[in-house]
């Protein structure tokens, strides 16, 4: 059986999302925590045990100690964790250590891979803003340098990251690019977002997300600049951080129940898909991403994705066509093509049956599952 050691964030949907594509398979997983957690996320929750096949476990070191460990390792650079993931990957002896993120995961992986008696290929998958955003802060580029040269291989999402990951030392192995949260169900999606043609779709669907790089706050200062010629539409800002929700609500005054407000969590992954199966325009702003998980799902429900070029969106999509790339911080350009998308129709159709031939294409839950088993059982026929 296939032995991997996973180090990553065991209250993310990503991790649960990557995890759930090996059901079945022969394959040991160990998940090392790679933040202090709460809780640990559903879909890695109903894996845990001893399957038939596929086995799912957590280290027994960081089962209930990831918490006050990880908050001591803030002020002691990963020392704690660190010697324990090393003790961990001498135990479990895994044939693949697959780091899922850079800052935290990564940096910490890199730590224990310095006092570890065996060495076994390294895998790391790279998140939204890795290297795009850290690699221009001195202190986070030498952190980035280090961890690269113990990679054999690299997972990206855009081009852009493979140019930057060679400049930062990288020497090990490229992979086709692909998401890092999974596939999706695109026939069935695509089937759905048919039924609703651009005329009929009446929302407009605003990413909230305000942590270090996202533009929640401006998303809605967009929707505050236009709201008196979108009298039509209704508006939902979802995975809104706090200082989002707290400035959406001088909006919710003006527009009333037009505007739905959802915090980061509260919507389920069924609610997620109805709002972008009724919504007209997706709208995300950050100042820096891969490719976002909400283009890809919008893209796979007919939602017509206006996206920073900040983000790897334009690699995916054809800027124009299968939606429109922005400036951080140009509010007045994002307005008016907000505005554009929202009166013309044949952008939004021609966009839509588009993007649902592309995203059976990129995000086929099927081929991104058969593409991710290749990885492990390649490696697996490779040292064999």
């Amino acid at each position: 059986m296939t032995k991997v050691l996973v180090v990553a964030m065991a209250d993310s949907v990503h991790t649960g999302r990557w995890l759930s594509q090996f059901d079945g398979e022969a394959i040991e997983f160990m998940l090392f925590p790679s933040t202090p957690h709460r809780r640990i996320h559903p879909l890695i929750q109903q894996r845990l045990g001893q399957g038939s096949e596929t086995r799912l476990n957590i280290s027994q070191w960081m089962k209930f100690v990831a918490l006050p460990l990880g908050v001591a390792d803030l002020i002691f650079g990963n020392f704690f964790r660190g010697k324990l993931l090393s003790r961990e990957i001498d135990k479990f002896k895994p044939d693949v250590i697959h780091i899922m993120e850079t800052q935290h995961a990564g940096y910490l992986t890199d730590k224990a891979l310095s006092s570890t008696r065996i060495k076994p290929t390294v895998i790391l998958s790279i998140w939204g803003s890795d290297l795009f955003w850290f690699q221009r802060f001195p202190k986070h580029g030498r952190k980035i340098s280090s961890v690269l040269k113990k990679v054999n291989l690299l997972i990206m999402e855009c081009h852009r990251d493979q140019t930057l990951a060679i400049s930062l030392g990288f020497k090990g192995k490229f992979l086709a690019n692909m998401p890092a949260t999974g596939g999706m169900k695109t026939d069935l999606l695509a089937n759905e977002a048919r039924k609703i043609s651009a005329k009929e779709r009446k929302w407009i669907a605003v990413k909230g997300y305000s942590g270090f790089v996202g533009q929640g706050k401006d998303a809605v200062r967009v929707i505050m600049a236009v709201e008196s010629q979108i009298k039509d539409f209704s508006v939902m800002v979802y995975s809104a951080g706090f200082g989002t929700w707290w400035f959406a609500r001088k909006l919710k005054k003006i527009m009333g129940d037009r505007l739905v407000i959802a915090r980061k969590h509260e919507l389920s992954n069924l609610e997620i898909e109805q709002m972008f199966l009724k919504s007209r325009v997706a709208l995300g702003l950050s100042l820096s991403d891969g490719l976002p998980a909400t283009v890809k799902e919008a893209m796979c429900m007919g939602a017509f994705p206006i996206q920073t070029s900040t983000s790897c969106a334009g690699e995916w999509f054809k800027d124009g066509q299968g939606g429109i790339l922005v400036e951080p911080n140009d509010l007045a350009a994002v307005s008016s093509k907000l505005l554009q998308a929202l009166r013309d129709d044949q952008l939004v159709e021609s966009a839509m049956t588009l993007n649902l031939q592309q995203s059976a294409k990129l995000f086929s839950e099927t081929l991104l599952q058969e593409k991710a088993k290749d990885i492990y059982y390649s490696l697996m026929k490779t040292k064999d």
